[in-house]
C-alpha cells in the first residue's frame, strides 16, 4: 500500500510540474545543475543562471550570467534557501539538467534529499543523476569551467549521454532512482572523476576536466561499489540497459574498432561454471561489414566483456 501511495504521488507530481507559480522569470534563480555534498550537513554548489543578469533574458556565458553559488545547512532545503539568500531571488529547479552526488552519500542516505528535490523543489523526474568517484566531492566537479557549451551542465550532460551511447556508462534519472529505491533495487549511476589531461577543454591553467570513470551503485539510498568501464558495460549488457556498444578488438598487431549491435545474451551457467551465450551483429564505424575472421575476433572480445560481470 505504501508503494502504491508513493507512485500515486509521483504521478501527481508529473501532472503538476508544468503548473506556474506566478513568479516572474526575472525574479527566479534558475539552477542549471546542482552538486550536493554531505559531511554532517548538506552543501549545495549550484550552477546558476539568473535571468536578470547583465545579458537580460538571454543565456550568454560570455556575459557571466552563469554563476556558481553555494549554500550549506542541516537539511537540504535549508542549504538551498542559503543559495536563494545569496542570489536574492527565488530558487527555481524545475529546469535543472543534472544532479551530482558527492562521496559523502556513501555514509548518509540520499532518500530524504532526493524526495526533497522531487516533491519540494519540483525537480523534473527526467533529471539525470550522477555521482563522483570515491573520495571526491561533487563541488569539485561543479567548479570546472568548460570552454564548450553554454554552461558546464550542458557539457557534463553531453558527457553522460555520449557514454551511454557508447555503452561505457549508464544514464539514470530521478524517477529511475526513486523507483528502484521503492522496489528495493540498486541504481547504476554514471560516475564522474577529474582528469588533469584536459588542456583546452576548460579554462583552468592546470587543464583539469571531468571524465567518465565507469559507474557506481546507489543501493538502499547509499553510494556503494564502483566499477570501471569494462565492468560497467558488462552490467549494462546483462541487465538489458543497452544492446549496442563501441567495441575495440585486435587483429594481429592492428587495433580495430567496430559497433556491436542487436546484442543478445543468455546465461547458460551450469556445474558451478559461469557461462554466457552471446550473439550480435557488427559493423565498422563507417557502417561497413566485417570479414568473417574479424567478426569471430569481435564476438570473442564481446563475450569477454560480458563475462566481466562476474569479476
Amino acid at each position: 500500500m505504501k508503494i502504491t501511495k508513493i507512485f500515486a504521488a509521483l504521478c501527481a507530481l508529473i501532472i503538476m510540474t508544468g503548473c506556474s507559480d506566478g513568479t516572474e522569470l526575472g525574479d527566479r534563480a534558475i539552477i542549471q545543475a546542482a552538486a550536493i555534498d554531505y559531511d554532517g550537513e548538506y552543501h549545495v554548489s549550484a550552477m546558476l543562471f539568473s535571468s536578470g543578469g547583465s545579458a537580460g533574458s538571454t543565456i550568454d556565458a560570455s556575459q557571466e550570467n552563469v554563476i556558481r553559488v553555494t549554500g550549506a545547512g542541516s537539511t537540504l532545503s535549508g542549504a538551498i534557501d542559503r543559495i536563494a539568500l545569496a542570489d536574492g531571488k527565488r530558487i527555481y529547479m524545475s529546469e535543472t539538467k543534472l544532479l551530482i552526488l558527492g562521496d559523502g552519500f556513501s555514509e548518509e542516505n540520499t532518500t530524504e534529499a532526493l524526495e526533497t528535490l522531487c516533491f519540494d523543489m519540483r525537480c523534473s523526474l527526467n533529471m539525470p543523476v550522477c555521482c563522483v568517484e570515491s573520495g571526491n566531492s561533487a563541488s569539485d566537479i561543479s567548479d570546472l569551467r568548460f570552454t564548450e557549451g553554454i554552461t558546464s551542465a550542458d557539457k557534463l550532460l553531453s558527457l553522460i549521454e555520449n557514454g551511454e551511447r557508447m555503452g561505457v556508462s549508464p544514464k539514470a534519472t530521478l524517477l529511475d532512482v526513486l523507483s528502484d529505491n521503492i522496489g528495493g533495487k540498486p541504481s547504476l549511476l554514471p560516475m564522474i572523476g577529474i582528469s588533469e589531461n584536459g588542456s583546452g577543454m576548460t579554462n583552468s591553467d592546470d587543464g583539469k576536466t571531468a571524465v567518465l570513470k565507469g559507474s557506481r551503485y546507489l543501493s538502499d539510498g547509499v553510494l556503494g561499489d564502483s566499477f570501471d568501464e569494462v565492468k560497467t558495460t558488462a552490467l549494462m549488457l546483462t541487465a538489458g540497459k543497452t544492446d549496442r556498444i563501441t567495441l575495440n578488438y585486435r587483429i594481429g598487431n592492428d587495433e580495430k574498432t567496430c559497433e556491436a549491435y542487436s546484442i543478445k545474451i543468455k546465461d547458460v551457467s551450469a556445474d558451478g561454471r559461469n557461462v554466457w551465450r552471446v550473439s550480435a551483429k557488427f559493423r565498422t564505424r563507417g557502417g561497413g561489414s566485417l570479414s568473417d575472421a574479424e567478426r569471430k575476433v569481435a564476438l570473442n572480445a564481446l563475450t569477454e566483456i560480458v563475462s566481466a560481470v562476474y569479476s
